[in-house]
């Protein structure tokens, strides 16, 4: 990875509670990419047009994420050590792609009768009160806003 930033301050939870827009994803250069080549398995698998969420982080530990294709909710927390958020997505009893999650072991049913799936990692790597900036991956970091 070519992005090594180190935040000075110690971020807890209550630094991320809000909403962050998502701006823009960024290469090494700092320039701005809207398609990026999609990599599966180590394939080449054409091109990505950048669609990233934007979060809305609730004080009680639960998360919406929306993009204009796909709205989310689970639970977060943050892990001071790594500097990473954790997101938990909620899985609806009834949702047609659970049976394939449950097969995987990658979801555990909790008292509220949803599952959720093992935590997504996104590494903070520069913070501000109005601003953050977290790795995506290889070369480049998404850019977010605090609304």
């Amino acid at each position: 990875m070519i992005f090594q930033v180190g935040i000075s301050q110690n971020l807890t939870e209550s630094d991320l509670i809000g909403e962050w827009e998502f701006i823009e994803l960024q290469d090494e250069n700092g320039e701005k990419q809207t398609k990026i080549p999609l990599i599966r398995f180590g394939r080449d698998m054409g091109i990505e047009n950048v669609n990233r969420d934007s979060y809305i982080f609730n004080e009680d530990g639960t998360y919406k994420s929306f993009n204009p294709l796909n709205v989310s909710f689970g639970t977060w927390y943050f892990d001071k050590k790594t500097q990473e958020i954790n997101l938990e997505l909620q899985i609806a009893p009834d949702s047609p792609y659970l049976p394939s999650l449950k097969k995987a072991k990658i979801v555990k049913k909790r008292k509220d009768g949803f599952y959720y799936q093992k935590p997504v990692k996104e590494k903070i790597l520069i913070y501000s009160k109005d601003g953050m900036t977290i790795a995506d991956r290889e070369k480049y970091v998404l850019i977010y806003k605090r609304k």
